[in-house]
């Protein structure tokens, strides 16, 4: 806007009576165009092109790489697709950015020469419902523990953006399964016990139990240097001497980082499924490039990219893929029949919507090269056996993922001594599900959790872990 335009509207207010302030006007005119610029080169993928536009005020005190890791950061939450002013008070203004995925709140201060000397994103928490949402379900209330389940599941639809939820607990070895929501909004229609979900980073665990298989008939050792299956030279992979091993992997002290420093980069980036058409050749470049700032096996740090490349080493040991390797070694021997791999249009007819952390309707998975550390999918009926599989510890390979390491940590599994028994869990997380298992060997008892959706799943999982632990049903 130009200025004889401000006082020609200046004017108009005046016969009006409204009053207008220019001033004000003026400000709220540049600060709209840093971020219509910043919203742009966010989209586009431009980190760098942001901090071009910091004042020397906010430039002085954070670096521009550290501005790029925070930005990469928060790409999951998709492209900006809209956004309002939210406040503007003492030269600071604060917009809500509806994302694809997940919205934030962004926090902007100009100076009259477009720069920014404050720029922020922060989460946009969803307020809970003062009273649950009524949603179906198929619990028959009739037992105390029954009523106990609906009485933590029903809080749970505080959250106005919960969808399907459904529960398995396994007490003195006998099954409980409860169904809860909607498998697509709109629909009322319940989950079953056969519905598949994505079960994300519980992934890890399967592929642990592949390890230990490989281990168990002396196809590897735990402690075998990994480059020994590696085409190529890896000189990097390994510090003062001492290579990563196939343990390190397995315990997530591997140093690794979680992710390559590269992704997003390549063609095809969709930041939706950032592991998209980040092939092979992508993948063991980066691996080249990696640097270990610590001895191996120490130091932990939870790494996708680490597991990605343990299931990608067991394909070599077996000379098979993963998915064939999954339906051998455990799907088929455990009497699993709705735990997939790779997700086919036939699988998604079974599988619930997925839904992001706005209540938007979300894509599938499409890890790829990453499908190892999180692409398996299943439903809340073949997860309890897998879960009683873990209890019950029988099978070899599954008692050797449970042996503590490191950290608390056996093989994947996170398991921390409590008083009298074990607590062995992993939490898992996709774009548009969340799932839990928890198993407590000792106590013969343990729980499942899957939801179609992003919502915080804390309370909810320790108040069906509790139920399952308690001795007076």
């Amino acid at each position: 806007m130009n200025k004889s335009s401000l006082i020609i509207l200046t004017a108009v207010f005046a016969l009006t009576g409204i009053t207008f302030d220019s001033k004000a006007q003026t400000a709220r005119i540049l600060v709209d165009e840093v971020k219509d610029s910043i919203v742009t080169r966010y989209n586009r993928n431009d980190f760098r092109g942001i901090y071009k536009l910091a004042d020397t005020s906010f430039s002085h005190h954070i670096s521009e790489q550290k501005l790029v890791t925070f930005l990469s950061n928060n790409r999951n939450s998709g492209n900006i697709i809209k956004d309002t002013l939210l406040s503007a008070v003492n030269g600071k203004y604060v917009y809500l950015l509806e994302c694809q995925s997940r919205d934030l709140k962004l926090t902007l201060q100009v100076t009259p020469e477009k720069k920014f000397t404050d720029f922020g994103f922060s989460t946009v928490v969803q307020h809970l419902l003062e009273q649950p949402k009524q949603v179906r379900s198929s619990n028959p209330l009739r037992t105390p523990l029954d009523r106990a389940v609906d009485s933590v599941a029903r809080a749970y639809f505080r959250n106005p953006n919960s969808t399907a939820l459904s529960i398995g607990i396994i007490r003195n070895g006998k099954r409980y399964i409860y169904h809860y929501g909607e498998i697509k909004k709109g629909t009322d229609v319940l989950p079953t016990d056969a519905t598949v979900y994505e079960i994300g980073s519980i992934t890890k665990t399967f592929t642990a139990t592949l390890l230990a298989h490989a281990v168990i008939a002396h196809k590897v050792a735990m402690d075998d240097d990994i480059r020994k299956y590696l085409p190529g030279d890896y000189p990097n992979l390994s510090f003062n001497g001492s290579p990563v091993t196939f343990r390190d992997l397995a315990n997530h002290t591997s140093g690794l980082p979680e992710m390559p420093e590269d992704i997003g980069s390549q063609p095809g980036y969709d930041p939706l499924m950032p592991e998209l058409n980040y092939d092979a050749g992508h993948f063991y470049a980066a691996l080249h490039r990696v640097k270990l700032d610590t001895v191996p096996g120490f130091k932990f740090r939870y790494s996708n990219w680490g597991y990605a490349l343990l299931g990608h080493l067991l394909e070599k040991v077996y000379g098979q893929p993963y998915a064939v390797l999954l339906k051998k070694y455990i799907t088929v021997p455990f009497g699993m029949k709705d735990t997939w791999y790779t997700l086919t249009p036939a699988l998604k007819q079974k599988m619930a919507v997925p839904y992001s952390d706005n209540g938007r309707s979300n894509i599938y998975e499409q890890e790829g090269m990453f499908g190892p550390a999180g692409y398996i999918h299943s439903s809340i009926a073949d997860l309890l056996t897998y879960l009683s599989q873990q209890i019950s510890e029988t099978d070899a390979a599954v008692k050797l993922t449970h042996q503590p390491t490191a950290n608390n940590l056996g093989l994947a599994w996170g398991v921390a001594p409590r008083k009298g028994y074990r607590d062995i869990q992993h939490n898992g997380s996709t774009m548009g599900f969340n799932s839990h298992l928890s198993g407590f060997p000792e106590l013969n008892s343990g729980c499942v959790i899957l939801v179609n959706n992003r919502v915080n799943m804390g309370k909810l999982i320790a108040g069906i872990q509790e139920i399952a632990r308690r001795k007076d049903f």
